[in-house]
């Protein structure tokens, strides 16, 4: 019997998989309008690559990206419409730069640049190719998959990391692609292979994919470099910080990624969005997306566009808006859908709708009665109850000794408790902290390293300035004088240096005013 890879910490869920016969991929058409989103903290000026009434091609980079953000494209052919600042349809916390795109429902698309065989092409031109067409981590991290590519190369990563792993019930798109598409996976892989030059390849899957395991098995008999690990099924097994130390034993450093200690994880998804962006010349314009109704129980995945507004997707599929809660994310990391006009992001997973209820006793918030079950539960090894109370009483000294920054906002321990404590909104505004405190702490480094050279740089300049004795007519002066600053009567002391400097200066500047006078 094949070995089973396991966790600390963590919970069984009752999964929904097996209730579902054929992981069939809905197509969703075209709406009338696109809403493309850019972060305003990272949008520059000269970023836009369109203007308002602008025709535009299905595929067509909008913008030209830099190095905090990848290129983002048309997902359909069209015009624009509007170019706005919004800081209301996807967070109150963060403005974005959005792009509204009217479609014309012809689909016309860019000359697509397609590659036959890639292994013709140096790492760097894939790369770039990958960067261009805007690839980034579908997985939820939202990381420029170029750069990934670029950082592994510079720590000689030797394993490539499947990350099949979907831990919550509710979220099947990753096995869907895989079910429907993993012969295109494995071109993704390879493609990655190449470009990474990494010696081993580690297919990372649960154990509840029987199918899907033996399936990948049956392919991998005559390929040398690849291996299939499988996880045990709990929650949450998909982090990369788990899936490492399940499958090495090794932990994480803080401020350090799996690409340090050797390995280079990669999302399901983001491969074959990889694939198609090298070999099929396609930009991240779509993406699978998983829908749960709770209501009647029915389940889709579902092939739809970034930009998508989610009112039209619930429209199409006729769910009653009204009546329901809209939620975006898994059973575990889910968060209320306040404005139905949100599109579909690149990091968009999976939408739940239940039935509006207003539960009044979840929202009342009682003392932690140390009951220890967040302990028990965290894969991270970390205790909840104990930074949750550094973090209510402000202890950033303490909260950082305890390991907060570690902590992977998987949510298990706030849904566990049984005071109904917020525990994650209280981790991330104590991280959020933690981050402003290094960003000071490394301005002030800064700074007084630039304070520092400008001491040495004055004082070499007065040293430059007095080791010519004939500059001051009544002054005799050495350099050993002004570096020690040794109080002696026979000697000036600092007034009277900085005195007879001003001196100099003024007197240089008279004279060179009377020759201009002499020339007029």
């Amino acid at each position: 019997m094949k070995k089973k890879y396991n966790f600390s910490g963590g919970i069984k869920c009752l999964s929904i998989k097996e209730e579902l016969d054929k992981y069939i991929i809905y197509h969703i058409p075209n709406p009338n309008k696109f809403y493309m989103y850019i972060q305003h903290n990272t949008f520059k000026n000269n970023m836009l690559r369109v203007r308002i009434n602008q025709k535009v091609l299905c595929g067509e980079p909008l913008t030209f990206g830099d190095k905090s953000s990848v290129p983002i494209h048309s997902p359909t052919s069209g015009w624009i419409k509007s170019i706005e600042l919004d800081s209301h349809s996807i967070s109150s916390k963060k403005k974005y730069i959005k792009i509204t795109i009217v479609s014309d429902y012809l689909n016309q698309w860019i000359r697509l640049k397609k590659i036959n065989d890639y292994k013709l092409y140096s790492p760097k031109s894939l790369i770039k190719i990958i960067y261009q067409l805007g690839v980034v981590g579908l997985g939820g991290a939202h990381f420029s998959s170029s750069e990934k590519l670029i950082l592994g190369i510079n720590s000689k990563v030797h394993t490539l990391v499947v990350n099949a792993v979907e831990s919550d019930p509710y979220i099947t798109a990753d096995y869907c692609l895989m079910t429907n598409c993993l012969s295109e996976i494995f071109i993704g892989c390879e493609i990655i292979t190449w470009i990474s030059k990494v010696t081993n390849i580690l297919i990372v899957i649960q154990e509840d994919k029987i199918e899907l395991i033996s399936k990948i098995q049956s392919l991998i008999k005559n390929k040398k470099l690849f291996k299939v690990c499988i996880l045990k099924k709990k929650y949450p097994g998909g982090s990369s910080k788990i899936i490492i130390k399940s499958l090495t034993g090794k932990d994480i450093p803080y401020g350090k990624h799996s690409i340090d200690i050797g390995y280079l994880i990669f999302n399901v998804s983001t491969i074959y969005a990889i694939k198609k962006a090298i070999i099929n010349g396609k930009p991240l314009i779509q993406r699978i997306v998983s829908l749960y109704n709770h209501r009647n129980h029915s389940f889709k995945n579902v092939l739809i566009k970034i930009g998508t507004p989610i009112n039209f997707l619930l429209n199409f599929l006729k769910i009653n808006n009204s009546s329901n809660d809209i939620y975006i994310g898994g059973l575990f990391m889910k968060y209320l859908l306040m404005n139905l006009n949100q599109p579909i992001l690149k990091d968009t997973n999976c939408i739940l709708i239940t039935k509006h209820t207003r539960n009044v006793k979840k929202n009342i918030n009682y003392e932690c009665i140390n009951c220890g079950y967040c302990v028990q539960v965290c894969p991270v090894n970390l205790l909840p109850q104990k930074l949750y109370l550094y973090s209510k009483n402000n202890n950033h000294e303490k909260t950082k000794e305890s390991f907060i920054m570690d902590c992977i906002e998987c949510n298990i321990c706030e849904q566990i408790c049984p005071s109904n404590i917020p525990l994650v909104t209280y981790f991330k505004h104590e991280k959020f902290i933690q981050n402003q405190i290094d960003k000071e702490n490394k301005k002030k480094k800064e700074f007084f390293y630039r304070f520092q050279l400008r001491e040495k740089r004055i004082l070499n300049q007065k040293k430059s300035f007095y080791q010519n004795k004939n500059d001051f007519n009544n002054t005799d002066l050495t350099n050993t004088n002004i570096l020690n600053k040794k109080t002696n009567k026979n000697f000036i002391n600092q007034k009277q240096i900085d005195k007879n400097i001003r001196k100099e200066i003024l007197r240089s500047s008279i004279e060179r005013a009377k020759l201009k006078n002499k020339n007029l």
